[in-house]
């Protein structure tokens, strides 16, 4: 699926530009495997304040919240990092994990019910992921963090 000179090609792309399926395709394999993101303490702190959270939430059966979320939840902002082109895993990716994962479980904890058939993609998405790093932040106690990296 393409060499890994058009995947570095396509970092010096315009970010307006639309990219071609291939182009994207080569730029996945490249990303996957030039970059093994290590995490950051403020990374942790957010996924493993997540987990915990869950847990404690799912008093009457633990057992239904395993490590294997948190695990879940690592490889999830790994993969964003590794697709933002980082070597570490930041704040914003660890954010992005937490909302991936509460917009698939049914009974979301920390954003609340989220209808993502129903959703529409923000005007200013830089605003957008600021209301929503705060919002997950602000509910796992971890407001200190915000703007830290």
């Amino acid at each position: 699926p393409g060499s890994s000179t058009e995947a570095e090609d396509a970092v010096d792309t315009d970010p307006g530009d639309t990219w071609a399926f291939d182009k994207l395709q080569a730029y996945i394999a490249y990303v996957k495997s030039a970059f093994q993101p290590e995490t950051t303490s403020a990374s942790e702190q957010v996924l493993t304040g997540y987990y915990q959270m869950q847990r404690q939430r799912d008093t009457l059966n633990a057992a239904r919240t395993t490590i294997r979320l948190l695990e879940s939840l690592i490889r999830l902002a790994q993969a964003h990092a590794r697709l933002m082109f980082r070597e570490k895993v930041l704040l914003a990716d660890a954010v992005v994990a937490v909302v991936l994962m509460e917009s698939t479980m049914l009974s979301a904890s920390i954003l609340g019910s989220i209808d993502t058939l129903h959703t529409t993609f923000p005007e200013d998405s830089d605003l957008f992921y600021a209301e929503l790093e705060a919002l997950v932040l602000s509910r796992l106690n971890l407001a200190h963090l915000g703007g830290a990296e």
